[in-house]
C-alpha cells in the first residue's frame, strides 16, 4: 500500500477545538502534546474512581496539520478512535473537517508526524518540550548527586498545556503553567546548598529564584538565552495571573509557544553547563548513577537482623581493599539447593565468602516429589557507577 493510500486509511482530520474540550476536563482526561505529536487519554486517577465507566475509556494519538489560513487541524490516528475510544466517536465526528484546504508551504509538523508514525522512522528529532524534560532530568541528577537536592522541584510533564486556541489569552495561559515548572519550581534550598558546597558566599533569602541562580552563576545574567527566556516566561505569566485582561485577540499561539519552548531549551542547556562546571560532573554520568541508585533494593522496615545472623559478618569488610574476586556456581551438595558463590580476597589476607541460604529443605520435607536440588538461588547484582568528572 502506498504511503498516500495508508494515510487516507488511518488518518482523519478534526477541528483543533476537540483538544480544548478534553483539556477542559483535566480530572477525566490527560492531553499530552509537543511540537508535532500528542495523545489524549483517560486520567489514571479517574479510571480508579467509582465514577469511571469502562466504555468511556479513551486513548488517541494525534498530530497536527497546517490549514491554508495558518491554523492547525488535528490529525487523529483512526484505529485509536474506533478501536480504543468507541464512545468518543460521536463527539469527534461533530468536529470532523470534511474538505480541509492545506497550506502550500512546507509543513514541518505534519511531515515529522507522518515520518514517525507512517514510515516508522525514529530519526525524527523530538520536540522542544521533550528535550527540555531531558535537560531538566540531567540538571536534577547532577544537583542531587552533588548536594542531595533536586534543583527543579517538579518533573516536567507532557500534559503541560500547549495553547488550546489561536489567541493571546491561551498563549499566556500556557506560559503561566510553564512558569510553575521552570521558575516558581526552582528549589532555593538547592541553590543554597550548592553555594555552601562550592564555598560561594551569596544571600538569596530575599531574592526570587532567577536572581538567586544568577547570584550563584553570574554568567547567566549575560548569557545568550537564559535571561531572555526567563524574562519572557515571567512577563507572559504576569499577563495571565494579575488583574483583568482585555479581550483576547487572534494570535498564532501554538507556533509562538513552540518558538518560546526552543528558547527555554537553550536556556536550560546554559544552566546545565554552569552546574556541570561548578559540580565538576558530566551530566550523562550523573544521570546514569542517579538512575542506577533509584533501582537499588530497599531494606525492610519490619524484618530486623538479629545478632546471631551470619550476615552480620559483612561489616568486617568495611575499610578493606579488595585484592581479588572469585565468582561462579557453588559445588553441588546433596540435599541442598543449587547456588551461586562469591569469594572476596582482601589485601590484609582476610577472605569472605557469600553464599545463598534457602528454606528449600523445609519445603521439600512438606511436599511430596519436591527435592532441595530442584531449587536454584542466584545473586542479582546492581552496579552503581562513580561519576565522571567534568574537566
Amino acid at each position: 500500500m502506498l504511503l498516500e493510500d495508508l494515510e487516507k486509511t488511518v488518518i482523519s482530520y478534526f477541528d483543533y477545538k476537540i483538544i480544548a474540550l478534553y483539556k477542559a476536563e483535566s480530572e477525566k482526561y490527560i492531553v499530552k502534546s509537543d511540537f508535532f505529536q500528542g495523545r489524549v487519554c483517560s486520567n489514571p486517577e479517574y479510571i480508579q474512581s467509582p465514577e469511571f465507566e469502562d466504555n468511556n475509556y479513551i486513548d488517541i494519538r494525534f498530530g497536527y496539520r497546517t490549514l491554508k489560513d495558518g491554523s492547525l487541524a488535528v490529525a487523529a490516528w483512526l484505529p485509536d478512535l474506533f478501536e480504543k475510544s468507541k464512545t468518543h466517536v460521536k463527539m469527534w465526528s461533530g468536529l470532523h473537517l470534511e474538505n480541509p484546504e492545506w497550506t502550500s508551504d512546507h509543513d514541518e509538523r505534519f511531515k515529522s508526524w507522518t515520518k514517525r508514525n507512517l514510515e516508522g522512522s525514529w530519526e525524527v528529532e523530538n520536540g522542544p518540550f521533550y528535550q527540555i524534560q531531558e535537560v531538566v532530568e540531567n540538571i536534577n541528577a547532577i544537583t542531587f548527586e552533588y548536594v542531595g537536592y533536586k534543583l527543579f522541584k517538579f518533573e516536567l510533564e507532557n500534559s503541560i498545556s500547549f495553547p488550546s486556541a489561536e489567541n493571546d489569552h491561551r498563549y499566556e495561559d500556557s506560559h503561566k503553567e510553564l512558569y510553575g515548572y521552570l521558575i516558581d519550581g526552582i528549589n532555593k534550598d538547592c541553590i543554597s546548598e550548592i553555594a555552601k558546597r562550592s564555598r560561594i558566599e551569596i544571600r538569596i533569602a530575599s531574592k526570587n529564584t532567577i536572581n538567586s541562580l544568577q547570584s550563584l552563576f553570574p554568567n547567566l545574567e549575560y548569557s545568550k538565552f537564559f535571561n531572555k527566556a526567563m524574562n519572557l516566561v515571567s512577563e507572559k505569566r504576569r499577563n495571565a495571573s494579575h488583574g483583568v485582561r482585555s479581550s483576547s485577540k487572534k494570535f498564532p499561539a501554538f507556533q509562538e509557544f513552540t518558538n518560546d519552548l526552543f528558547l527555554c531549551l537553550n536556556a536550560t542547556k546554559e544552566l546545565l553547563s554552569e552546574i556541570e562546571n561548578i559540580a565538576k560532573m558530566k551530566s550523562e554520568s550523573a544521570l546514569k548513577r542517579y538512575n542506577a541508585k533509584s533501582r537499588l533494593l530497599k531494606f525492610s522496615s519490619t524484618n530486623k537482623i538479629e545478632s546471631h545472623y551470619s550476615i552480620n559478618q559483612i561489616r568486617k569488610i568495611q575499610g578493606k581493599t579488595v585484592a581479588k574476586v572469585e565468582y561462579g556456581f557453588r559445588e553441588e551438595i546433596e540435599g541442598v539447593h543449587q547456588s551461586e558463590l562469591i569469594i572476596f580476597y582482601f589485601t590484609d589476607g582476610s577472605i569472605i565468602s557469600i553464599d545463598t541460604g534457602s528454606n528449600a529443605g523445609n519445603l521439600a520435607s512438606d511436599y511430596e516429589n519436591l527435592k532441595p536440588e530442584d531449587f536454584h538461588t542466584d545473586f542479582i547484582i546492581s552496579w552503581v557507577p562513580p561519576i565522571t568528572e567534568n574537566k
